[in-house]
């Protein structure tokens, strides 16, 4: 009896331990740009925190606002901060608002969509 119960215990361990987690949609590659009033804004990273599916998505945004990375379809919220190319005094001047993510500033990445826009 006490093996029937190890062997049932160990098969459902077994079955378990193989279940796979799939994807909700396949990730996309994304290449912006960082603006302000029109202009770029560059030196920072660029981070993209999900409301809805995929993961936190840090890119580094380069000194002519430009920025990439891979990204799982869907609507985030977005918020910048300094990297190691300068980015302390890219922050200067600009509101500490944005240093978290917020609700009401948010973009959408769409399936198949190459550009994404974003503006402080």
């Amino acid at each position: 009896m006490l093996r029937l119960v190890l062997l049932l215990a160990l098969a459902c361990v077994s079955i378990g331990c193989q279940s796979k987690v799939a994807l909700l949609d396949t990730p996309v590659d994304v290449v912006g740009k960082l603006t302000k009033a029109g202009k770029p804004v560059g030196n920072l990273t660029l981070t993209l925190q999900p409301l809805e599916t995929g993961h936190m998505v840090p890119m580094k945004v380069g000194g002519d606002g430009s920025f990439k990375g891979n990204i799982v379809p869907g609507k985030y919220a977005y918020f910048i901060s300094a990297n190691e190319d300068g980015g302390e005094s890219a922050l200067q001047g600009l509101d500490a608002s944005l240093k978290e993510a917020n609700m009401q500033r948010t973009v959408t990445v769409k399936a198949g969509e190459a550009n994404l826009e974003v503006t402080l």
